[in-house]
């Protein structure tokens, strides 16, 4: 099976394989925006997450004898950073498990089907960084192609913003989709709407 590391950006909506392409959600967003991924700002966060480790839910990544689109590596969730108050370090974490994370789902819905796949960041910001804890969220896009038995389907997603908290027990990952005219605030929410994703 031909497979390709990514589809181009430009990628036709199917709603036969992804319903709400063309989706929006009006409610308001959160933070500071970052498009280099530099000069990012921090937003103070007060509130203490309430969480349960037994709701710990993300896709699990394909087998060692699997056959997933480019490389494997791309499926692999990131290790924590050891210094939270970096914030390149936890803007690159955040980006490498939201990838991680999207591409694991796309795999598990779709199996050896699944031809190629790509995320593809427009914006990250980092909402807050302590030796504690960070915040920080993305806006992106993700497409896809399956083969199908009458020949290969291609979709891509809506925008999508997925917010993650970390310290030193918790993952919690947040996710809405649908553009947000507001992106100043930190929405979707990690620690009120959070999933636990890991738990260390």
């Amino acid at each position: 099976m031909k497979r390709r590391d990514a589809l181009v950006a430009g990628s036709t909506c199917v709603g036969a394989l992804l319903s709400g392409c063309m989706g929006a959600n009006s409610e308001p967003a959160t933070g500071t925006k970052n498009k280099s991924d530099s000069n990012t700002q921090n937003r103070t966060v007060t509130e203490t997450p309430i969480y349960d480790c037994d709701d710990v839910d993300r896709p699990d990544l394909p087998s060692p004898n699997a056959d997933p689109p480019g490389e494997y590596d791309r499926y692999t969730y990131p290790q924590r950073p050891e210094f939270l108050s970096d914030e390149s370090a936890v803007l690159t974490y955040v980006k490498g498990y939201e990838r991680a994370y999207r591409l694991n789902d796309l795999y598990s819905q779709h199996g050896n089907d699944l031809d190629s796949a790509g995320v593809f960041i427009q914006e990250t910001w980092a909402h807050e960084t302590t030796n504690a804890m960070a915040s920080g969220r993305l806006k992106y896009q993700y497409g896809y192609s399956v083969d199908q038995d009458d020949g290969q389907v291609e979709a891509d997603s809506s925008t999508i913003y997925a917010s993650y908290y970390t310290d030193e027990k918790v993952v919690l990952r947040a996710v809405e989709s649908g553009y947000k005219q507001d992106e100043s605030k930190l929405s979707p929410g990690p620690i009120e709407q959070g999933i636990p994703t890991e738990c260390f």
